[in-house]
């Protein structure tokens, strides 16, 4: 996927919009058509596991390409066509048999996924052609992109595990609308929609990419790996003195959840609407009184 379109989906839309309906990575409503789907519970699994080991390719990288474009239409003023859910996930699928107004199947391959795909799996190993007719051999470039897809393929596996799991779940909350950034609601939806897998050792940590402090990272974007490691047990501290559901669980454990919420067996809860609009008015009387403040 190309970086640039991953910030605008990951550090932009998904960071400030989480759980919203407006997040591109809502897995509830990405797959609502899998949720949906009449047929074998055997199959929908089977589903899951295919889109777990393609799923940057298959969702991911269309779909962040999709969100910079969108953030494109906005800056100049271009209107949505009409019948058009902005926030609905352009994936491979949409590419392939339906119809999206922000780019082609074409413009997909040349510009995202081609180069990196000729690149990384073809051009990259060339050097072992001329390595492997000075040894005499015949495989050495065939075994190295046999290797390399391979790779990407667990690389898909352990994403999944490590990144499609932070916010999924029955024990996930969903919002309906959003709310002003590093707000009082922001931080409570940060705990409220993101789980911790184990932490606290260097080892552990690694293992996971780091990516086990989803609460403390969704809390503070900007900070430092480190920081969030010495961060969360305070954090935590605070959740439990407030009541505040802070979950941390074993990373394989919220997979099963995960793919629970993806095949239709279990949904995620939605926040109370009375207290979402509570908080919200909260919100507002917070940042009028931050603004009489400073006008004094």
């Amino acid at each position: 996927m190309m970086p640039e379109a991953w910030n605008v989906e990951h550090n932009n839309r998904h960071h400030y919009n989480l759980s919203e309906l407006e997040d591109p990575d809502l897995v509830e409503n990405n797959l609502a058509e899998l949720r949906d789907m009449k047929a074998p519970l055997l199959f929908k699994y089977f589903y899951v596991f295919v889109a777990s080991c393609t799923w940057k390719w298959l969702y991911y990288s269309p779909n962040t390409y999709k969100e910079l474009k969108l953030a494109k239409w906005r800056r100049e003023g271009k209107k949505i066509p009409a019948g058009i859910v902005a926030s609905d996930a352009v994936t491979i699928k949409t590419l392939l048999f339906d119809k999206t107004p922000f780019y082609s199947l074409s413009e997909f391959v040349m510009v995202v996924i081609g180069p990196y795909l000729l690149l990384h799996f073809f051009i990259l190993p060339m050097p072992l052609l001329f390595v492997q007719q000075y040894l005499g051999r015949e495989d050495m470039y065939a075994n190295a992109v046999k290797n390399l897809f391979l790779g990407d393929i667990l690389t898909n596996l352990h994403g999944f595990v490590a990144v499609v799991t932070n916010h999924a779940g029955d024990d996930m909350y969903r919002f309906r609308e959003g709310c002003r950034p590093f707000s009082g609601s922001f931080y409570l939806r940060q705990v409220l929609a993101s789980v911790d897998f184990s932490y606290g050792t260097d080892i552990v940590d690694f293992l996971h990419g780091w990516l086990n402090y989803q609460i403390e990272h969704h809390m503070w974007p900007n900070l430092s790996m480190l920081s969030y490691q010495k961060s969360a047990p305070f954090v935590k501290e605070i959740c439990d003195r407030h009541g505040v559901p802070y979950v941390k669980e074993n990373v394989f454990l919220r997979v099963k959840k995960t793919v629970d919420i993806m095949v239709g067996t279990s949904s995620m809860k939605w926040f109370p609407e009375s207290y979402e609009k509570k908080f919200l008015e909260v919100d507002k009387l917070v940042l009028a009184a931050k603004k009489s403040v400073k006008s004094e």
